[in-house]
C-alpha cells in the first residue's frame, strides 16, 4: 500500500487551489449582515440583488450569486433568525457560558456552510494524491496503537467487520485509560479492523498493519467511493467551527471555536500551508496545523 503520496504536481491541484482562493463565507457574512438588517423575508431576495462582481482583501468573485446559490439550503437556516427561532442545540463559548439564539444560529449555519465547501475542496485536492493515508493503520514502526474513524449509525453496515457493543464499550471512549478490555486485551491489540460502539458513538478501530475493510490493498483505492462515510468525505481540513461536547445529556451541546482545522500528514496540507492559512484569514478562522499520525 502507499501509505504516503509522492510528489505532487502543484498543477494538478489547481481546481482545489482555485476554491481555496475563492472562500464562501466573506459572501456569507455579507448577505447575513444585508438579511438581517433589511426587509427581506428570504435569503433568496438578497442574493438575488447581490452585486456582481465583488472584491475583497482576499479575492475578487465575478459570479458571486452562483457561489451563494450552491449553499442557500444551509443559508435558509439564517431566516430562523428572524423568525424567532429557538435552537433545539445549546452553544457555549469558551468560558463555558452560553451564547445568545442569534450566534448559536449563525454558526450553525457557518459550520453547515463551511462543511460542504470543505468537502468539495477536500475531494478535488485528494483525489489527485493517491495516497492511502487515511484508510490506514499506524504502521508498526509507530508509536500509536491504532488510528480511529467515527461512522454514523447509518453507516456501520458499510463496513465488513466484528462488531463490538458492549455495556462496557459504552461506558468509555477509544481514548479511555485503562483501555477497554476484549478477551483479556486492550481492544485495538486486536489484529483486524472492528467497528466498536463508544459512549460517543461508532468509530473503526484501525489496529498496526490494517487498513479499511473497503480499500483494494494493491490499488490502494476505496471499493465504496460514491457512498464512503461523511468522515472520509473531508479527510484532512475541517471545519472547526463549532466543536460537539461528549456526554452533555439529550440536548445536543456545541462549543464556539471559531477555526479551522489541518492535518499536515496529509501530502496537499503540507504542500498548501500558505494557501490554507491565507483561506481561513479570508474567513476569519484561526488556522490550527496539528499532526495525527507521526
Amino acid at each position: 500500500m502507499n501509505n504516503l503520496c509522492p510528489e505532487i504536481d502543484k498543477a494538478r491541484l489547481a481546481a482545489g487551489i482555485e476554491l481555496l482562493r475563492q472562500p464562501v463565507l466573506p459572501l456569507v457574512s455579507m448577505l447575513q449582515f444585508i438579511f438581517l438588517t433589511g426587509p427581506f423575508a428570504t435569503v433568496a431576495e438578497v442574493i438575488d440583488q447581490m452585486p456582481e462582481p465583488i472584491e475583497t482583501q482576499f479575492a475578487l468573485y465575478s459570479h458571486p450569486r452562483h457561489l451563494l446559490r450552491r449553499h442557500e439550503g444551509s443559508l435558509r437556516m439564517l431566516e430562523s433568525i428572524k423568525n424567532g427561532a429557538v435552537p433545539e442545540v445549546k452553544v457555549v463559548g469558551e468560558n463555558g457560558d452560553r451564547v445568545d439564539d442569534m450566534t448559536t444560529l449563525s454558526s450553525l449555519c457557518l459550520q453547515q456552510v463551511l462543511t460542504g465547501e470543505l468537502e468539495e475542496i477536500n475531494s478535488l485536492l485528494c483525489a489527485p494524491c493517491g495516497c492511502d493515508l487515511c484508510c490506514v493503520g499506524p504502521a508498526t514502526t509507530m508509536k500509536q496503537e491504532f488510528f480511529e474513524i467515527p461512522v454514523a449509525d447509518s453507516e456501520t453496515d458499510l463496513f465488513a467487520v466484528d462488531f463490538l457493543d458492549t455495556n462496557d464499550s459504552r461506558r468509555c471512549t477509544a481514548r479511555t485509560e485503562p483501555p477497554l478490555v476484549v478477551a483479556g486485551r486492550p481492544f485495538y491489540r486486536r489484529k483486524a479492523p472492528g467497528l466498536f460502539h463508544w459512549r460517543n458513538g461508532w468509530s473503526l478501530i484501525l489496529p498496526k498493519s490494517s487498513h479499511c475493510p473497503n480499500l483494494e490493498a494493491e490499488q490502494g483505492r476505496c471499493l465504496i467511493y460514491a457512498n464512503r462515510p461523511e468522515v472520509c468525505r473531508r479527510p484532512q481540513i475541517f471545519p472547526y467551527i463549532l466543536e460537539k461536547e461528549t456526554g452533555s445529556g439529550p440536548q445536543p451541546v456545541y462549543r464556539l471555536r471559531n477555526s479551522l482545522l489541518a492535518v499536515v500528514d496529509c501530502p496537499y496540507v503540507s504542500m498548501l500551508k500558505d494557501e490554507i492559512a491565507a483561506y481561513g484569514a479570508a474567513c476569519e478562522l484561526d488556522v490550527i496545523f496539528t499532526q495525527n499520525k507521526a
